[in-house]
C-alpha cells in the first residue's frame, strides 16, 4: 500500500518559527504569533511617541503599535527602504509590528534541541537559541517583547524616526498606497447561509475563464495583502506558503500547475494576483489566479459534462454555458488528489 502525504505538511504547528534578518544574524518568532507579513508601508506619526515606537498602523481596523527592534537590541540605526518588511504579532495582551530588514523562512524547531541562552542577552527577550544547519537563530519571547515595550511607555523617544524614512516622491506614493492597501484587508468569507448549492466563483487564468464550486471554496483573498514565504526545493507550482488567521495554506500557482503559458516572464508573488482558499480532509490549499471575476448562479441545466482529454488535462470536469458564455468548470476533485501534490512518506 502506497503510503503519502500532502507536500508542506504543518506537522508541529506549534514548533514552527518565522526567521528574520537584522544585519547578519538571524531571528525568529514562533509562527502561531505571526498574523500577517508585509512590506514597510507608511507609518502614522503622532506628536510624541514612547522609546522603541516608529509610530501607530491602522491594520485591518486597528490601530496598533509598531516597533523597531533594532533600537530594542542596541543595534546601529539604519534608515528604512521600501524592502524592509513589517511582521505583525498576536501577543498576549496587543498587537505588534515588528521592521525587519527581511524575512527568509520557516522552521521547525526540535524542542529537545532548544537551548536556553545563559545570562542577559538582546534586552532579555532572546531567551532561547536553535541551531539549524550551523547557524544560530536567535529565538524572541513574545511576552518579554511585550514587556519590554510596555515599560518604554514611561521613557521619552529620543529617536526622530521621520528622517528614517525615504523621502522621494516616489517612496512616498508607493508607501502610502501600501499604507492603504494594509488599513482594511479586503476578504469576502463564504458563507453557506448565503451562498447556494447552484452558486460558483468565476475566476481568470491567462485568457481563459473558469469557475468553482463555491461549497469548496473558504475564502477569497488578495495576494498582495498576505506575502508568500518560499520554502525552497519544492515544485516550481508551489510558489510557497501563507498565513491565514493562525493556519497555514501551500499556496498553488494554478496557470503551471495545469500547463497554462503566462503572458509575461513576472514572477507571480509580484502580481496583482487573487487567492482562492480551499480546504479538504488532507490539503489546506491556496490558489493562486490572475483575478477573481464574480459569483454567479449555475443551474444543472446549463452544465455540460465533457468526456474530452485536452479539457481534462487542463483540470475542467465540465463547460456551463450562459448568456452565450463559456466558463469551464474546474475539477477540484481531481486537483487535490494529484500525485503531485503529495510525497511518498514510506521511506
Amino acid at each position: 500500500m502506497e503510503i503519502t502525504k500532502p507536500l508542506l505538511t504543518i506537522e508541529d504547528p506549534d514548533n514552527l518559527h518565522l526567521c528574520f534578518v537584522l544585519d547578519d544574524k538571524t531571528y525568529a518568532f514562533k509562527a502561531k504569533n505571526v498574523l500577517e507579513v508585509t512590506t514597510l508601508p507608511l507609518i502614522n506619526e503622532p506628536q510624541k511617541l514612547p522609546e522603541y515606537i516608529v509610530g501607530i498602523l491602522n491594520y485591518n481596523d486597528l490601530f496598533i503599535n509598531v516597533i523597531d527592534i533594532r533600537k530594542i537590541f542596541d543595534l546601529p540605526q539604519k534608515n528604512y527602504e521600501l524592502s524592509n518588511k513589517i511582521i505583525i504579532l498576536k501577543g498576549e495582551e496587543s498587537l505588534i509590528a515588528v521592521i525587519t530588514d527581511e524575512v527568509t523562512d520557516f522552521f521547525t524547531a526540535h524542542p529537545a534541541k532548544i537551548q536556553r541562552v545563559m545570562g542577559e542577552s538582546f534586552n532579555n527577550i532572546v531567551k532561547t537559541f536553535y541551531k539549524l544547519n550551523d547557524e544560530v537563530i536567535n529565538i524572541i519571547d513574545i511576552p518579554s517583547l511585550e514587556e519590554t515595550i510596555k515599560k518604554a511607555q514611561f521613557q521619552e523617544n529620543t529617536t526622530n524616526y521621520k528622517d528614517m524614512f525615504p523621502h522621494d516622491e516616489e517612496s512616498i506614493c508607493i508607501l502610502q498606497k501600501r499604507r492603504n492597501d494594509i488599513a482594511k484587508i479586503p476578504a469576502m468569507n463564504l458563507d453557506a447561509d448565503i451562498y447556494g448549492k447552484d452558486q460558483y466563483i468565476i475566476f481568470k487564468l491567462a485568457e481563459h475563464t473558469y469557475c468553482i464550486y463555491s461549497l469548496f471554496v473558504k475564502e477569497l483573498i488578495n495576494l498582495k495583502n498576505f506575502p508568500v514565504t518560499k520554502i525552497p526545493y519544492t515544485p516550481n507550482f508551489i510558489t510557497g506558503i501563507i498565513n491565514l488567521k493562525g493556519n497555514f495554506y501551500t499556496v498553488i500557482d494554478l496557470k503551471k500547475f495545469i500547463n497554462l503559458e503566462y503572458e509575461t516572464q513576472e514572477p507571480p508573488q509580484e502580481k496583482e494576483g487573487k487567492i482562492i482558499v480551499v480546504e479538504s480532509t488532507e490539503l489546506k490549499l491556496a490558489l493562486l489566479v490572475d483575478d477573481i471575476i464574480n459569483i454567479i448562479n449555475i443551474s444543472k441545466e446549463d452544465i455540460d459534462t465533457k468526456n474530452d482529454m485536452k479539457l481534462d488535462n487542463m483540470f475542467i470536469k465540465a463547460e456551463a454555458y450562459i448568456n452565450n458564455k463559456v466558463y469551464n468548470i474546474l475539477n477540484i476533485d481531481k486537483l487535490i488528489n494529484d500525485k503531485r501534490l503529495y510525497v511518498d512518506a514510506s521511506s
